[in-house]
């Protein structure tokens, strides 16, 4: 059978011209992967609420590279949980300014102003979130927030933990880095209240054979690379160190570059400058130990 290594609704992605295969190569896909369902069953479990004082909370956290913003997008894709509808928020700075509050605000059509009180204004977002069967907010990017002065700080840490308690009663879901954990323990309540949950690098087990393995099955080459046997699966391994987004932007770029070179599939051969190739096509491999170098 043609293309036997693709999945079956994308074999015809093989027979595009090499531009437009280039380009699905660079496209950003999900793939199911065990290591995420212990994270997913807690999620699901978190969302139930009845019968609580306060909604659970969780920290999700990591250094960059790690999935946070994967794992965000997919949640905002499935857009609810066990039922549960959950709003997401992404606390980056941007030419408005958004805080955590005006986002809820604007979030549920709540304007800000003189004519609505505090007290409306939760009145308002309560109605909303109890009509829309709302159960979680998704809070990404959560050390921009805290790159604020120290009262700013302890005013979204407060802001937070109100969210999760009272009429409102929200799962927090929050991802983050070292510096927003850092922020977290900040406020001892908001701590003990967080389920801390760090994305760890990958290890060369089966959950990455059988991730690089899926992936293949996306990647619109011609012939079969067999990226999970053991020398290019060694070899991504070794020049990912175990990074989430390096392991995808290799397999990204190497496609790539198999599609112009004409060979058709990733080759051992292509590692011996896969820095070259990887800047070719704007993407850059981060090295964890040159971080290191460059901040001794």
């Amino acid at each position: 059978m043609p293309y036997a290594h693709i999945k079956e609704i994308l074999r015809h992605q093989a027979d595009l011209p090499n531009e437009e295969r280039i380009r699905i190569a660079r496209h950003d896909i999900w793939i199911d992967t065990p290591r995420y369902e212990p994270l997913f069953t807690c999620l699901k479990h978190m969302l139930y609420t009845d019968n609580q004082i306060q909604a659970s909370s969780i920290f999700i956290h990591g250094e960059g590279g790690d999935g946070k913003s994967a794992l965000f997008y997919r949640l905002q894709h499935l857009g609810e949980l066990s039922g549960r509808k959950m709003i997401f928020v992404t606390l980056t700075e941007n030419i408005n300014r958004y805080k955590l509050h005006d986002a809820l605000c604007e979030r549920f059509g709540v304007q800000v102003g003189k004519r609505t009180t505090a007290a409306n204004r939760v009145d308002m977002i309560v109605r909303k979130i109890q009509a829309e069967n709302i159960g979680a907010i998704v809070i990404d990017e959560l050390s921009d927030g805290m790159l604020e002065a120290y009262g700013n700080k302890r005013t979204l840490l407060s802001l937070m933990r109100s969210l999760a308690e009272g009429n409102i009663k929200l799962c927090i879901i929050a991802f983050g880095n070292s510096v927003a954990n850092e922020a977290i323990a900040l406020d001892r309540i908001l701590d003990r209240r967080f389920v801390q949950w760090p994305l760890r690098a990958w290890k060369l087990d089966q959950d990455f054979v059988d991730f690089i393995a899926t992936y293949e099955t996306y990647l619109p080459l011609k012939l079969p690379s067999n990226v999970a046997g053991q020398k290019l699966r060694s070899l991504i391994y070794a020049h990912s160190h175990g990074i989430l987004d390096n392991i995808v932007k290799i397999l990204k770029c190497l496609t790539m570059d198999a599609i112009e070179q004409g060979i058709e599939r990733i080759t051992a051969a292509q590692f011996s400058k896969l820095d070259m190739i990887a800047m070719r096509y704007g993407f850059n491999i981060h090295d964890p130990k040159k971080m290191k170098k460059k901040t001794v």
